[in-house]
């Protein structure tokens, strides 16, 4: 099960959103998974408009393996920094503006329910 949670619902100028991201084996038996950066995407829309992903522009393997006890979440904070991000790395940077959002957490076939919340 693969879950989201925003630690505010309005967020004013200048206090980056922060995020608690969870996984829980909901199976009979121990796994293992890779709760990396590349395998656990965070993702920000704005209607249509892709905002920004945990997953452009890692650096290194972003590969980190985890055995998961049946029932036991892993809990993986996650803050973003207001800046749009693109898939190409060498891409401007440009800042967020005002107005509501979406989070979801996504991880192979699994989706989180979304987490709507508001940057002033």
């Amino acid at each position: 099960m693969l879950s989201l949670r925003t630690e505010q619902e309005v967020y004013p100028g200048g206090v980056r959103p922060r995020f608690m991201l969870t996984l829980v084996n909901t199976g009979h038996v121990m796994c293992t998974a890779d709760v990396g950066p590349r395998a656990i995407e965070l993702r920000i829309t704005s209607g249509e408009d892709r905002i920004w992903s945990s997953a452009d522009c890692i650096s290194g393997a972003g590969v980190d393996i985890r055995r998961l006890e049946r029932g036991i979440p892993y809990v993986r904070p996650v803050e973003w920094d207001r800046m749009r991000s693109a898939q190409s790395c060498g891409s401007a940077r440009l800042n967020a503006r005002p107005g509501t959002y979406v989070a979801v957490v996504r991880a192979d076939e699994l989706n989180s329910p979304k987490a709507v919340f508001h940057l002033r």
